[in-house]
């Protein structure tokens, strides 16, 4: 077995058949010995992104490990695996000479060289800003809309004119993002907004200038979409927040046509935390499973009247298909407004006014 000079003089072995500069080591393939040439290849890359702290890594033959672990065993001397002794000794010169923190449990970057072909890749720390968002103009989808046959639509969607600055700002890669819940495409989202997150991926830059970027997504979406209380966010926060089940409150512009109803407010009294059932809205069918969902109305008032033209606030649990639980959609949702009104109802017009 053919040793480098590093291996053999960490291991004590005595076979001197395996003293010399030729030949591959067959526990560290020579990696112990290119730790200069590592060194200048993480401070090219440190220079391309803002980080402060890093971990080493080093993915090994596993042979090559247990083969080790004979020899120290066999040996009875406390040393470190020659992976151990690639990662310290490249970490400490980094923190030495370059004056990152190494850090175990969440490194901002991470640089790990592969024995087997000597190369080596990054990864780097997502990072994560969260707000509310308010949509000021329908017809903007939450996310890309594509047609079937006629592809991606002209208007870009809240995640592009959101998602799209904020990666930009921080010269990442790509991004994700993600909103509790969905206002439909011709519905206003008011208020203080609808809480999301964006996921910056492979960002080179850790900061970012909160006004400019709030000012970019009103600018690109010509002041249909505004960005609130945008600000870094950590793992936590962000799992807290795909957890939440947030309450909605809409105002709802209806037309009733055909009889009078008379008083609707003392009919709708009554209409107080009530459940109702939602089969998957025929206008959703061809993308989302036909299943029943189980909702609770909070609470509906009624805020105007003007002859058959109402404005309502309906106060409901998240996943709730407010328009269906209005129209009914031709009974898949039971008991609805229709129905409890006993006349047609046209929908005016939807907005969400609160997530909370």
């Amino acid at each position: 077995m053919f040793l480098c000079t590093r291996c053999k003089e960490r291991l004590s072995y005595s076979d001197s058949s395996s003293i010399g500069d030729k030949g591959v080591c067959d526990l560290c393939g020579n990696v112990l010995e290119r730790i200069d040439d590592y060194f200048e290849m993480f401070s090219e890359e440190a220079r391309h992104y803002d980080f402060s702290t890093f971990l080493i890594g080093l993915r090994t033959p596993r042979e090559n490990l247990l083969r080790e672990k004979e020899i120290i065993e066999k040996s009875g001397r406390n040393v470190k695996s020659y992976k151990e002794e690639f990662q310290v000794a490249l970490g400490s010169k980094i923190e030495r000479e370059l004056h990152y923190r190494a850090e175990f449990a969440k490194p901002e970057l991470t640089f790990i060289v592969n024995q087997e072909n000597m190369d080596y890749s990054l990864w780097i720390k997502p990072l994560f800003l969260r707000g509310r968002y308010v949509k000021k103009r329908r017809g903007i989808p939450q996310s890309p809309w594509i047609k079937p046959g006629k592809g991606k639509e002209m208007e870009r969607s809240i995640s592009e004119y959101i998602g799209q600055p904020i990666c930009d700002a921080l010269d990442g890669r790509d991004y994700n993002f993600f909103a509790s819940g969905r206002e439909d495409v011709d519905a206003l989202m008011l208020g203080t907004g609808r809480p999301f997150y964006v996921e910056v991926k492979n960002p080179k830059k850790r900061s970012v200038d909160i006004t400019k970027v709030s000012e970019e997504v009103q600018r690109k979406s010509g002041d249909g979409v505004e960005v609130l209380e945008l600000s870094p966010a950590d793992s936590v926060e962000i799992d807290h927040m795909k957890n939440l089940r947030l309450d909605k409150v809409y105002e709802v512009g209806i037309t009733i046509e055909g009889k009078d109803i008379g008083d609707i407010e003392e009919v709708l009294k009554n209409h107080t935390d009530f459940k109702i059932s939602q089969k998957t809205p025929l206008r959703v069918l061809n993308i989302r499973k036909d299943k029943v969902r189980d909702r609770t109305i909070r609470s509906i008032d009624v805020k105007s009247t003007s002859g058959k033209q109402l404005i309502l606030l309906i106060k409901a649990e998240a996943g709730t298909y407010i328009k269906e639980f209005i129209t009914g959609d031709n009974g898949r949702t039971v008991p609805n407004l229709k129905d409890e009104l006993d006349v047609n109802v046209k929908i005016d017009y939807l907005n969400v006014l609160e997530v909370k």
